[in-house]
């Protein structure tokens, strides 16, 4: 396995999410908004940000939390205006910020020009989408489910139909169409002409659809295996890569669907030079769905197994515990009783010490609240930012994980000259284990309160050792 030493740009960035939407109002419209975000710059410098990935901006009808793009060279009114966004850019580089931009690449809105024009008749653009006759009584053209539930083609008034892997409101792209690419070629290179560092790619394993035949019976999602990590998404990839990403040397980010640890190595690997890194999604949803949807506690040896088999799988992971679509990881992971301190800086210390870029999503540094404990913690975030950035261990090492209890997580982290042991205790008990190493240099307890014996509840320990 290969370490995170690679000579890109951005292997040591810290990336901060932004959901422009509920970030910061700058006009008390009750919306977040681009003067919002340029605000805050100072604020986030500060901390230590080196990215900032923003979700969608994109004029949009707002249906699908701006992933429905009805314009991908304009921005949404609610958030500001171009002249907003482009002094967002300049202001983010003097202070020596990137900006990568989310991007929607399987489908747009229904409400796009390309897809009105489809629905007049104009053939170019109907080209740019899967318009296609009903199978017979009413029936669609195939047995395909979209992500969203229900069926995943819908009725235009010519009684064809159009399809959308997820709601309605949008539709799918025709990646077979050469234009499709040319078009998404085009608005690559206008944002990163403006000065833009590159995008994360939302859904990018499912752009491709090899074949429009029925899908095999399941309970949910028939047709999957019509376009799920099919070799034509590997080879847009390429080429987009080869064309755009080579030459304006971008940070690419991938966000894929149902994938598991080899479809993401194939995604992210950087021989094959398609993506960066893969964001993890749908591995870190399935701890999450106990948690969200049925109300239980998580286990901790599930969280800590997909993360060690994260780290062991990819070569440069995108190390995250919580986004747009998950609740706050302090809630899912910590204790929102007397050890919500300490619950929250473990979480910061686990993510920022792993191999890999870590992410941060936007509000995550305070915990779940404004007041003077959640600058406490966004203190430690800024202390533990700047620590991981001044260890060649931490930002360039190796990993390895520790012989532990089931939920408690220690690993190892090297570099030339320098051997972490990193100790999590992911429980409120005191958790007794074998300590290795010399000196703690970093932790969420003050060294004098640390005992030598056993970890207290959400202790998160970093200890030096000599080489």
């Amino acid at each position: 396995m290969a370490t995170a030493s690679t000579k890109r740009w951005w292997k040591n960035s810290i990336v901060y999410q932004i959901y422009p939407k509920t970030f910061c109002d700058s006009n008390d419209d009750g919306i977040g908004d681009i003067p919002g975000i340029i605000s805050k710059l100072h604020y986030l410098k500060d901390l230590g940000v080196d990215i900032l990935w923003l979700n969608p901006v994109y004029a949009s009808p707002g249906f699908a939390d701006g992933y429905d793009i009805s314009d991908y060279k304009q921005i949404n009114t609610d958030y500001g205006t171009m002249e907003d966004m482009e002094r967002l850019i300049r202001r983010a580089k003097r202070l020596g910020i990137k900006i990568v931009m989310d991007l929607e690449i399987n489908h747009t809105s229904t409400a796009h020009e390309w897809f009105k024009k489809a629905l007049e008749g104009d053939p170019k653009y109907r080209g740019y989408y899967f318009f296609r006759s009903g199978n017979g009584m009413n029936r669609p053209p195939n047995n395909w489910d979209a992500f969203v539930g229900g069926r995943a083609w819908s009725h235009t008034e010519d009684g064809n139909y159009y399809l959308h892997l997820f709601g309605e409101k949008t539709a799918d792209l025709n990646w077979h169409n050469p234009e499709v690419f040319e078009e998404f070629t085009e608005i690559m290179r206008f944002w990163l002409d403006k000065g833009i560092a590159g995008f994360k790619f939302n859904d990018v394993n499912i752009i491709y659809k090899d074949s429009l035949a029925d899908g095999k019976w399941r309970i949910s999602l028939k047709g999957k295996e019509h376009y799920l990590n099919k070799e034509g998404c590997h080879k847009l990839l390429k080429r987009f890569s080869e064309e755009i990403f080579a030459k304006y040397k971008t940070f690419t980010v991938g966000e894929p669907l149902l994938v598991n640890f080899n479809d993401a190595r194939l995604l992210s690997d950087e021989n094959r030079a398609e993506l960066d890194t893969v964001i993890f999604s749908s591995e870190m949803d399935e701890t999450f769905k106990c948690i969200k949807w049925f109300n239980k506690k998580y286990n901790p040896f599930k969280l800590i197994r997909k993360i060690d088999e994260w780290q062991n799988t990819l070569e440069v992971p995108a190390n995250y515990l919580e986004n747009l679509n998950q609740i706050r990881s302090v809630k899912a992971f910590g204790n929102l009783g007397k050890n919500w301190e300490q619950s929250s800086k473990l979480l910061c210390g686990l993510n920022l010490s792993l191999r890999g870029v870590p992410f941060i999503f936007e509000g995550e540094e305070i915990g779940m609240t404004d007041s003077d404990e959640g600058a406490v913690v966004r203190d430690f975030y800024k202390d533990m930012i700047d620590f991981r950035k001044n260890s060649l261990a931490l930002s360039e090492g190796s990993y390895r994980k520790v012989a532990s209890p089931s939920d408690v997580y220690i690993f190892t982290r090297e570099a030339k000259e320098e051997r972490f042991y990193v100790y999590c205790n992911l429980t409120s008990n005191n958790k007794v284990v074998e300590f290795y190493g010399d000196k703690i240099v970093f932790g969420n307890y003050p060294n004098g309160e640390c005992n030598i014996n056993y970890l207290k509840p959400y202790e998160f320990r970093i200890v030096a050792s000599n080489i």
